[in-house]
């Protein structure tokens, strides 16, 4: 009776491991090229989408506006409780943030907003970038009156195929650690796909700042943002 118990326990693991996971690492075996030897580019992040995208987060569901201004994007992301925004640029070097807002509605009475400019160019991800590269960026943040040491660490981690309400992708997957000398700390997991750009994106959260106190106040250990539909404009 204990080995048949086992065995159950055993199978269902197995069903559980198979199933936990929605993005999966694409094998070699099913690319053209061996991907060591392929390289990623703007095309994983573009700017004139023809399409509206519509994301799944934590904070209810949002929709992608991108507009120019000047020689940068911005990048907007709004529902009633989180308002997030990127100035971005992209050329042949790679992807930059230039400035970065958010707002959060945390409680009836409580609003925490906060912009971030950097003193250059920060880097996102370097261009063209390759499976298993890994980059750096060091600078500083300034937020009202304030000034954080900023250093980033990121890497293009692998290919993966997976499945969001919006359907099935295949996608590079970026992990990035972004540290302040304020002691925020946040590691972004991000799927991107080729053409569309973002499709999901996992912020976990393990230091002090806006986010941090999201966090503290609501319980967001663990922020998603997950492509929801696309609609034709």
């Amino acid at each position: 009776m204990k080995n048949q118990l086992l065995i159950v326990v055993f199978g269902l693991m197995i069903i559980f491991l198979n199933t936990a996971s929605t993005f999966q690492t694409i094998n070699c075996k099913d690319t053209a090229l061996r991907i060591d030897d392929k390289t990623y580019g703007k095309e994983y992040f573009p700017t004139d989408l023809n399409k509206k995208l519509i994301y799944h987060s934590s904070f209810g569901d949002l929709e992608l506006k991108i507009t120019k201004e000047k020689n940068a994007h911005l990048f907007s992301y709004d529902s009633e409780k989180f308002k997030y925004r990127q100035k971005l640029f992209i050329d042949d070097k790679g992807l930059f943030v230039n400035e970065t807002y958010q707002k959060l509605k945390l409680l009836l009475f409580i609003t925490k907003e906060g912009k971030y400019v950097y003193d250059k160019p920060l880097l996102r991800v370097p261009f063209p970038v390759k499976i298993g590269q890994v980059w750096s960026w060091d600078g500083k943040e300034f937020i009202d009156d304030y000034t954080h040491i900023v250093n980033l660490e990121g890497k293009a981690s692998k290919l993966e195929t997976g499945t969001t309400p919006a359907g099935k992708f295949e996608t590079l997957k970026v992990e990035t650690t972004l540290k302040t000398s304020e002691g925020t700390k946040n590691i972004l997991t991000e799927w991107y796909a080729k053409d569309l750009g973002m499709v999901k994106m996992l912020v976990s959260i393990e230091g002090g700042g806006m986010l941090g106190f999201a966090r503290d106040i609501l319980g967001y250990g663990t922020i998603v943002f997950e492509l929801k539909e696309i609609r034709n404009k």
